[in-house]
């Protein structure tokens, strides 16, 4: 595929969400049906699979809406903010007022989101909004998604938005910092007591770095704001706690690998912020990008499970832990683009723009799926098939992003 006919395709994947699934107050859902562009219904996920976040309770038990809603707006604060870093990275290339215009629409669905929680009594949470309206489950994922793209956005924001970053970005790190960097109303059906445990445990000794690289980005942009130094002090807790003297390795010999993009893509931003730790961060993101990449096929999807040996490059694709009934492949390799875009200026000697324009080449509208067979005529359980027929937007809005910030930095 040609620069031209790439950009192209960027065009026209944009204009789709245009004209098709900006909701209201320009928030993005996660999953709408491939064939119409509709939110799902009902009696679309009638006979679907139950989630394994519920612990086996049901959505009434937890104070949830129906699975067809949730699932909908899932990731609504991810694909929102997304869509603002990469709108914010396009207006970078083209100066279009119009570009500017999105950014400040999707910029104030982020405002609007934000609201519902003050709304509550709860400045600083970022719900998932259900239905376009409050709900009591956010994640860590969504903190660190929301905080990417506004990062992106801040460079090039009018000046009357740029007290309203800063004042989401202060109110964020004051939650986290008030409820211990876990969500006060838990998580599905998991208790807020039992994630503090798992997640930093007695004296903060079960913390790791694949948290700690969630938060401390944050941190870093509160500070920035405020020139506070309990933010400072934060960040030192979450360096302590993790020891920053650890160091990852590139994989040799037999990878098991999986999905999970953040720790090439936050550490990227965090080599800004503290390249006192370059050799941290940077170990990181190496580890990271080998592991990732060694599961992304031909078509730029990316395997859910695969087993990869380094030294004679031979891979074989698992069943997938999810659907357990053979391969599967999903299109959230749009993030993994985008991830290796960021990651690529701190490693001139890496194919990592490469390996994006591999997935921006092949991904499309047909495989910006969640989770779908790897092969044509691939039987799928039944309580799986909806999904596979769902347009997801984690999987659109990153490909949008690694386009236009790749396109920033002059790699197409």
């Amino acid at each position: 595929m040609t620069d031209a006919e790439l950009e192209t395709k960027a065009n026209r994947i944009q204009s789709v969400v245009e004209d098709r699934l900006v909701q209201d107050h320009g928030m993005l859902p996660m999953l709408v049906r491939a064939g119409d562009y509709q939110l799902p219904s009902e009696q679309d996920y009638r006979g679907a699979y139950r989630h394994r976040h519920l612990q086996g309770k049901t959505e009434a038990e937890i104070g949830m809406p129906p699975m067809h809603v949730w699932r909908a707006w899932e990731n609504t604060p991810t694909d929102t903010a997304w869509y603002l870093g990469a709108m914010s990275y396009r207006y970078r290339c083209d100066g279009e007022p119009g570009v500017l215009a999105i950014c400040r629409r999707t910029f104030g669905a982020l405002r609007y989101i934000h609201g519902l929680g003050v709304a509550k009594g709860e400045r600083g949470y970022m719900c998932k909004p259900y239905g376009g309206v409050y709900s009591k489950q956010s994640s860590g994922d969504q903190v660190q998604c929301i905080l990417v793209g506004l990062a992106a956005y801040r460079p090039i924001a009018p000046s009357g938005d740029l007290a309203a970053i800063d004042e989401i970005l202060v109110d964020m790190a004051e939650f986290d910092i008030r409820w211990n960097y876990v969500s006060p109303h838990g998580y599905f059906g998991y208790s807020y007591e039992s994630l503090v445990e798992s997640i930093l445990g007695k004296d903060w000794a079960n913390a790791t770095w694949s948290y700690a690289i969630i938060h401390t980005p944050l941190l870093y942009l509160a500070w920035q704001a405020t020139g506070d130094p309990k933010y400072l002090g934060e960040i030192q807790r979450w360096y302590d706690a993790c020891d920053t003297s650890v160091r990852f390795e590139r994989p040799t010999g037999k990878l098991t690998g999986g999905i999970g993009w953040r720790a090439l893509y936050l550490p990227a931003l965090l080599m800004a912020f503290d390249p006192g730790n370059h050799q941290l961060w940077r170990g990181l993101m190496l580890q990271t990008y080998d592991r990732v990449r060694s599961g992304i096929l031909p078509n730029g999807t990316q395997a859910y499970r695969w087993t990869f040996d380094v030294e004679s490059g031979e891979r074989e694709i698992l069943p997938a832990a999810l659907w357990r009934a053979g391969p599967a492949t999903t299109g959230r390799s749009g993030i993994f683009a985008r991830a290796c875009v960021a990651a690529q200026p701190w490693f001139p000697d890496e194919a990592m723009a490469s390996t994006a324009r591999h997935i921006l080449d092949n991904l499309d509208f047909h495989t910006f799926r969640f989770i779908m067979p790897m092969e044509e005529g691939q039987p799928v359980p039944p309580e799986w098939l909806v999904e596979t027929r769902l347009l997801d937007m984690d999987s659109l809005t990153g490909w949008l992003w690694g386009y236009w910030e790749g396109r920033w930095r002059g790699y197409w």
